[in-house]
């Protein structure tokens, strides 16, 4: 039965990676893909937001279909289907073509995260499940890294198609291990959707500055991914090095169940904030190799403490409402993600360094609201 389990927690962590690898293929290819199908490259970044829009818009959507159809159906399917959307991206000929494929990958990738959060909360005990959410949203970060990786990796000796075929190749693995050995969980409510019970999760002012924090995280996370892209004059050497330094940093999240334990969520959140601020700081005095080294760790170490964090803040205060609280809560992430790429596009390096440090200060003042309401509950 424990082997059983550590297979499900396994499968559930790579599905969540590779899943995640998608939201930050196009950065590093933005000019390969826009030279072939004759696109300006910022045309090419509006493809980006497309995708992150419609997944955003696929979390909002399936979070409230698998209370009605059930977890599995929604992971296992989403995936088949996502295997097909994904190689479509592959046979793009133009801007428009881009546009609808990524526009369909992204929405039904949105199927996985907020069926597979009330997936664990559903079928593991409570300190499993702790550490699996932990494991899975590291898994979300690393696939920011990762992704990134793969896409500069695939496009250079293979061509900017390859990195869409072979992630619809994972993805229709996936769909077949899935099927084979994720059990059914038992405990999800067929409510179907209700958007009166969306309005009643966001009456709730503690949920309320979670979802601000929330919409702030992948839009720095890209954002600074986006700036390093654009910015750092390195070699393709010095852009992996960095990028795979981060994937240290991922692995904070792991201890997220320590910190909250030890510290308590308020003090875990603003350690996190101020460890995203001083990632920020060195690069506005420079911006060599090792400094954006450097930044890279302790900028994913700061998210990667905040989103499992955040997550256990919503998860509490949304009690019977937690599938569709968490569905909002990826929704409002990605939205923000998608927002990230078409903002940092207008701004210098500087500017996207001040408005890096301002979305930290922004979550603090949140945090602080957050804090305050849980002291007068308590």
């Amino acid at each position: 039965m424990e082997r059983s389990t550590l297979r499900v927690e396994a499968l559930l962590i790579i599905m969540a990676v590779f899943v995640a690898c998608n939201i930050y293929t196009l950065i590093p290819i933005y000019e390969d893909v826009g030279s072939s199908i004759s696109i300006a490259p910022e045309k090419v970044v509006f493809a980006g937001s497309v995708f992150t829009f419609c997944y955003a818009a696929g979390l909002f959507l399936f979070g409230s279909l698998s209370d009605l159809l059930g977890r599995k159906t929604i992971i296992v399917f989403g995936m088949g289907i996502s295997a097909l959307a994904t190689a479509a991206v592959a046979l793009s000929a133009g801007q428009w073509s881009l546009y609808i494929t990524r526009g369909l990958q992204g929405f039904f990738l949105g199927s996985f995260a907020p069926a597979a959060f009330a997936y664990c909360y559903e079928l593991f005990e409570a300190k499993k499940r702790t550490l699996l959410l932990a494991l899975i949203n590291s898994g979300f970060l690393a696939a920011g890294i990762l992704g990134q990786i793969i896409s500069d990796f695939l496009t250079e000796w293979f061509g900017w198609q390859i990195v869409f075929y072979f992630f619809s190749a994972v993805y229709g693995s996936l769909f077949l291990v899935g099927l084979s050995d994720l059990p059914a969980a038992n405990l999800f409510a067929k409510k179907g959707f209700a958007i009166a019970a969306y309005f009643s999760i966001l009456k709730k002012p503690q949920l309320l500055m979670c979802y601000g924090i929330v919409f702030l995280l992948l839009f720095s996370f890209v954002g600074y991914y986006e700036t390093l892209s654009r910015f750092h004059p390195g070699t393709s050497g010095e852009m992996l090095a960095i990028r795979s330094a981060g994937l240290a940093g991922a692995i904070l999240s792991i201890f997220t169940g320590f910190f909250i334990n030890r510290y308590g969520e308020t003090k875990t959140l603003f350690f996190s904030l101020g460890l995203g601020c001083a990632s920020i700081l060195p690069l506005l005095l420079s911006s060599g190799p090792f400094v954006y080294l450097l930044s890279s760790i302790l900028f994913v170490s700061a998210i990667s403490l905040l989103l499992p964090t955040i997550i256990t803040f919503i998860g509490s205060s949304a009690s019977e409402d937690r599938g569709k609280a968490l569905s909002l809560y990826s929704f409002i992430l990605l939205t923000g993600a998608s927002l990230a790429p078409l903002v940092m596009m207008v701004l210098s390096h500087k500017e996207s360094l001040y408005l890096l440090i301002s979305v930290f200060a922004i979550q603090g003042i949140a945090g602080y609201f957050i804090g305050r309401s849980t002291t007068s509950k308590n």
